[in-house]
């Protein structure tokens, strides 16, 4: 195992078939199909997005946020029980493929999240957002905004989760909370509790299966796949160069083919939103108005409302048949009643040997 990879080994690396692999943006990419002559095949327009995507990796978080839209600029209105929501419920941070982000009331270490007291349209979260269409560069190839609805200890994941909603819209997300919770080993499902582990790339399952792509990257191509944002210390493949880029393909497609995934158990406890969407045209008050003000409407806004079907939480809650104290107990009324049993027995072949020895003396 190379070095800066130690907390890892082989074995931890399983087929375990409820498992998907993750496939991030850049394998779209890259054509690593050839010509008859050897040649890669080449997509200008995809080549143009890779340059930009390769010089946005090299910037830091902090100078993300700076070039990107502000969020007094993104975020039009925003109230959460009919109150205008506080910018210290407002937490941004950037995402490799969608730029700058915000998380609504993200728990943060001594700070109360909000709770909701009402249920139905208009109860909950109302956002409404101004994409700012002329700041987009022609690299983009979607207009809109991509949601995750996530429990506040949680980070997004925005690459597996979310919704992408189009400009124009009035969406309605309407949500009713399930939680599972599972029993660790020896029990079926061994899950894991991954708010206790120490290995920085173990904070969830999602960065688990990351991190057991990026070794296997590492492994075969020598560099990790800087696009799946984690084990960035390592040394990142250059995603211009054909060589290493199809080398990560080449892995992802070995992992699939062979399911080959990783031993990344389910988490002890996942809530889940169940969340319905609806959606209307969103049109400007004045119907009379200029049409540049109807296309700003069609093309630069949106709104968001996200609010509770019920207050009720439906919990799925696996109990061992068995535990410790029970087995310990029937083990032991087990043992009492047989070794009374045989106490009984014992007893009643001694009363029967007396009686012969006294019959052979008399």
């Amino acid at each position: 195992m190379k070095s800066g990879i130690n907390a890892w080994s082989e074995e931890s690396i399983k087929l375990s078939p409820d498992i998907k692999l993750i496939f991030s943006e850049r394998r779209s990419l890259q054509n690593c199909n050839r010509y008859n002559n050897g040649t890669f095949a080449v997509n200008k327009k995809k080549e143009k997005r890779l340059k930009f995507l390769t010089e946005y990796y090299t910037i830091s978080d902090e100078q993300r946020l700076f070039l990107g839209i502000n969020t007094s600029e993104f975020l039009d209105e925003c109230s959460f029980n009919n109150r205008r929501c506080s910018s210290i419920h407002l937490t941004n941070f950037s995402d490799l493929r969608y730029g700058n982000c915000i998380s609504f009331n993200k728990k943060l270490k001594g700070e109360e999240t909000l709770r909701i007291s009402e249920t139905g349209f208009g109860s909950g979260l109302i956002l409404k957002f101004r994409l700012n269409l002329q700041y987009y560069l022609d690299t983009t190839h979607t207009l809109g905004a991509k949601v995750v609805i996530h429990d506040p200890k949680d980070s997004p994941d925005l690459e597996e989760e979310g919704y992408i909603i189009g400009p124009g819209s009035q969406i309605s997300i309407s949500l009713k909370q399930t939680v599972h919770q599972r029993l660790p080993a020896p029990y079926k499902d061994k899950c894991l509790d991954y708010s206790t582990q120490t290995n920085a790339y173990m904070t969830n399952r999602n960065n688990c299966i990351r991190s057991c792509i990026q070794i296997k990257n590492y492994d075969t191509c020598g560099c990790i796949d800087q696009t799946l944002e984690t084990m960035n210390d390592l040394n990142r493949c250059n995603l211009t160069s054909k060589k290493e880029v199809c080398c990560l393909n080449g892995v992802l497609d070995s992992m699939s083919k062979h399911a080959y995934t990783c031993n990344c158990a389910l988490p002890c406890s996942s809530i889940y939103y169940n969340e319905l969407l609806s959606k209307s045209l969103l049109l400007p008050i004045n119907q009379d108005s200029p049409e540049y003000v109807k296309f700003l409407f069609k093309y630069n806004y949106l709104t968001l409302n996200i609010f509770y079907s019920s207050l009720e939480r439906h919990i799925y809650q696996q109990r061992p048949v068995w535990t410790v104290t029970d087995l310990l107990s029937c083990m032991g009324n087990n043992f009492g009643l047989w070794l009374g049993l045989s106490l009984v027995v014992l007893f009643e072949i001694l009363e029967k040997f007396i009686v012969i020895i006294k019959h052979v003396l008399a």
